[in-house]
């Protein structure tokens, strides 16, 4: 199950294949070639444009996600992720893509999963962030799950997770070549996962339920709005199924309440006063809520 396979260049398309420390392609007139990072990903954005250096997860909150998941908090989400793709995906080998793979906990742990259940499973995770993926590559080494030199070289097990830095709306792959597709709190491309799910394959969304992490949303907003997510498929997607998982969890250090309120966006827009009140508690539990749609694609 060679990721030379699916994989192809971002500028024409072509087959990627392994050569040396790089992915290499022979598209027309000019042959374009990606290195492996020392981390063993490799970056499959469109080279070329500056902001790709500022894009997706800064290190910082790449940083706050290894440090919080490496607690196991959220080890029900991605079991839940297996075992909808278990139970969707014809038995046998199965490719997974990863559609906005975080740092990539998630995406070892169904990897993993999925071959507990006796499949052999080669999952490839794309995130716009060069810090996401380098995260991503170092953890599927610790967990047997990569090549040892990296994406695109020989691997003689039953499970393989290999991450590139890449554009979800524009992903690297082949036509037709993945049997599911994960989108895991991270935006939607329906156009894109229609073009690389095979005929039949699923699309397996996780979306925070109504009720995720409120306990910390109240401490730190005057007012909350509680809303259930709703997923409308696009054309050419039917929906298969619907679950949700739901717990609640103690945080037991200040440490540990500002790694998970790091990786959440309301980093991003809440009042420094509000901040600074969340800092200072020792403890608190929250409530873990993920709703999960998973789509069949028709061609």
């Amino acid at each position: 199950m060679s990721f030379s396979e699916i994989l192809n260049c971002p500028l024409c398309a072509s087959p990627l294949e392994r050569e040396g420390k790089s992915l290499v392609c022979n598209g027309g007139a000019k042959r374009h070639t990606y290195d492996v990072a020392k981390e063993g990903y490799v970056n499959l954005l469109p080279p070329g444009k500056g902001k790709n250096a500022h894009t997706g997860d800064d290190a910082a909150m790449v940083r706050a996600r290894i440090e919080f998941l490496s607690t196991g908090a959220y080890e029900k989400l991605s079991d839940e992720v297996a075992r909808l793709i278990h139970g969707c995906v014809p038995f046998g080998d199965v490719t997974v893509i990863d559609s906005g793979c975080g740092e990539g906990y998630h995406t070892c742990r169904f990897t993993s999963a999925l071959s507990g259940f006796g499949r052999r499973v080669r999952t490839a995770a794309f995130d716009a962030s060069k810090h996401a993926a380098a995260a991503g590559a170092k953890r599927a080494v610790r967990e047997a799950l990569a090549a040892r030199e990296g994406v695109g070289a020989p691997f003689d097990g039953d499970a393989q997770a290999a991450f590139m830095a890449g554009n979800i709306f524009s992903l690297p792959v082949a036509d037709s070549c993945a049997d599911a597709v994960v989108s895991m709190f991270a935006p939607i491309a329906w156009d894109e996962n229609r073009r690389v799910l095979k005929d039949g394959g699923i699309l397996v969304v996780a979306a925070s339920g109504e009720d995720h992490l409120l306990e910390m949303r109240q401490f730190i907003y005057d007012e909350v709005i509680k809303k259930a997510p709703e997923v409308v498929p696009a054309d050419g997607f039917e929906e298969v199924c619907r679950s949700s998982v739901r717990y609640t969890h103690s945080l037991a250090s200040s440490a540990e309440i500002m790694n998970l309120f790091g990786m959440t966006p309301f980093c991003y827009k809440t009042p420094r006063e509000a901040v600074e009140r969340l800092s200072a508690l020792e403890k608190l539990t929250v409530t873990v809520h993920t709703d999960y749609f998973v789509f069949r694609c028709k061609k």
